[in-house]
């Protein structure tokens, strides 16, 4: 009984102090009577209005497929596709973040110090990661059961099996992100640069997973058109998956026994396999190669220059950082691969589309699209927060602050730098643009994740967090990431709105008037951004505290 209570408290403990920590910035207005504030509201709203996106997506491609699937008489295919793609989405959420969260934990010591069984320690932090999972899932599966109640009326037996499976996922995609995190952390331990590796492995599963994206359509349509080939491929060899079926559809309850064993017992066995190993995981020490000391002449650095190199050092030492951030420069690459092989397309259909526009309209396209991708660039955001307990040895240091905002926010730039460069080479090459044309494209990313840098630092000073106990709670669940993501993508559209509308429709519009548009909108903001730091930026700086 202990244990399940401490267990219970654990998780409590886990989940309830992300919230509050993720809405820290809320504390001091409850303290003086301020109550719920309209940037809250609008936060929580911009996150459910996400969410109800998502749900509409899987409720339209359940309703399309179902039709399809009741047609071809193969209804029982519905919920194991449903199922699949369900535990596939929560995977995706979790499964790279599974290590960090099991196992690197910065309260290791102290939980452990603690008359507390490592066993609780690990089911509390397996428990924290299903609720996780089940978040991601449910917002994939319940859409699915209910464009299934507007096809077809719900049995017992079949709302039953809804209803079992909405908990049987979650169970079964975080038992695999257990083992995934389990075999990640045992093969970097044993590789010298495990970071490198780390990264490379992340960015080819995300550059599949973002293939998968762009032709989700394509794929959708082909699903349509064979699913009985893959309702006969299913029956015939995955028979877990055919009985299951049979019990959702047709109400035989036996078929939903073999898939409820099997998941339970999966997840058993790999609970006590990792627990086994747990103790072993979170005390182990990493090799390292020694290094021959080598004399060599101390030369001084500026000041600047060590910030900057600081900030780096740190960016490249972080997988989940570098992966987490440096999406936009894939995008970016993705982006210049398209224009390399499809940038003929471009040049064509435009002037079908807007007979009337001038001949800045590609370069417009191409430096607003490029200027998104570089503005989701989110390093800057954490970066504060990041310092965590160490935030003291910075701020002790008689550093002018705006020196280190300046350093941390020139990390936006640099990172996006690489896909910049690509595209604009790629621009120059494949289409035919003027010596402005590909100067703009080049500049008005740079500027635009300028821009970014700097909104990163300032919503990070008014919303620190350093109560994290992993890199990633920080990098991928923090509010200041949410916010600086969704205020970049916003103020970065607004010019190119402004400057493409009337390029399209107004023959005469000078390509010199929109490219100083966008550029005049984003010095001015930057210089904003610059003028808040010097005045409150540099005192929240020295009232922060960890």
């Amino acid at each position: 009984m202990s244990n399940t209570r401490t267990v219970f408290d654990l998780v409590k403990i886990k989940i309830s102090g992300g919230i509050h920590s993720m809405l820290s910035f809320m504390r001091g207005r409850e303290k003086r009577g301020e109550g719920f504030s309209i940037g809250t509201a609008l936060i929580v709203s911009i996150i459910i209005i996400a969410f109800l996106l998502i749900m509409a997506f899987s409720f339209g491609v359940a309703m399309v497929l179902g039709f399809q699937m009741h047609m071809k008489k193969c209804l029982w295919l519905f919920f194991p596709l449903g199922f699949i793609s369900s535990t596939v989405f929560s995977l995706i959420g979790t499964v790279f973040a599974a290590q960090s969260y099991l196992f690197d934990s910065k309260d290791n010591d102290l939980l452990l110090s603690m008359p507390i069984q490592p066993s609780a320690i690990l089911l509390s932090r397996i428990l924290a990661l299903y609720t996780l999972n089940f978040v991601y899932s449910t917002i994939i599966f319940l859409p699915i059961g209910v464009a299934y109640g507007i096809f077809f009326k719900f049995t017992f037996v079949t709302f039953l099996c809804f209803l079992i499976s909405i908990f049987l996922i979650p169970m079964l995609s975080t038992a695999i992100s257990c083992l995934f995190g389990y075999f990640t952390g045992k093969i970097t331990v044993k590789i010298p640069n495990k970071n490198l590796l780390s990264v490379v492995f992340g960015f080819v599963m995300l550059g599949g997973l973002s293939a998968v994206g762009l032709n989700l359509g394509p794929i959708i349509s082909m699903m349509m058109y064979k699913i009985e080939v893959i309702a006969d491929s299913v029956q015939k060899y995955s028979h877990l998956l055919y009985w299951y079926g049979l019990a959702s559809q047709q109400g035989k309850f036996w078929g939903l026994l073999p898939m409820l064993i099997f998941s339970l017992g999966f997840s058993y066995l790999i609970f006590i396999f990792i627990s086994r190993k747990f103790i072993k995981m979170i005390t182990r020490k990493v090799a390292m190669k020694k290094k021959k000391y080598v004399e060599k002449p101390m030369k001084p650095t500026n000041l600047f220059h060590a910030l900057v190199s600081k900030e780096l050092g740190y960016f490249f030492s972080i997988p989940a950082y570098v992966m987490n951030s440096g999406m936009s420069t894939i995008m970016s690459i993705i982006l210049g691969v398209g224009i390399l092989l499809r940038g003929d397309l471009i040049v064509n259909s435009l002037p079908q589309l807007f007979p009337d526009a001038s001949g800045n309209l590609v370069a417009l396209m191409i430096g607003s699209s490029l200027a998104l991708c570089c503005t989701m660039n989110d390093v800057t955001a954490p970066t504060i927060s990041l310092e965590g307990k160490t935030l003291w040895l910075l701020k002790s240091t008689p550093i002018d602050p705006m020196k280190i905002f300046f350093a941390k926010a020139l990390m936006a730039p640099i990172v996006s730098l690489p896909g910049v460069i690509f595209t604009v080479i790629a621009s120059a090459v494949t289409l035919d643009l003027t010596v402005a044309d590909v100067l703009f494209i080049f500049f008005i990313p740079i500027i635009a994740c300028v821009f970014s840098g700097f909104l990163g630092i300032c919503v990070n000073l008014k919303i620190p967090r350093f109560d994290w106990s992993t890199e990633i709670t920080i990098i991928k669940q923090s509010l200041s990431v949410v916010i600086t993501l969704f205020l970049a993508m916003f103020f970065t559209s607004i010019p190119f709105v402004v400057a493409i509308v009337p390029a399209a429709y107004l023959e005469d519009f000078s390509a010199l008037w929109s490219y100083g548009i966008c550029i005049i909108y984003f010095v001015f903001l930057v210089i904003l951004e610059i003028f808040y730091l010097y005045t409150d930026g540099k005192t929240l700086w020295r009232f922060l505290n960890t």
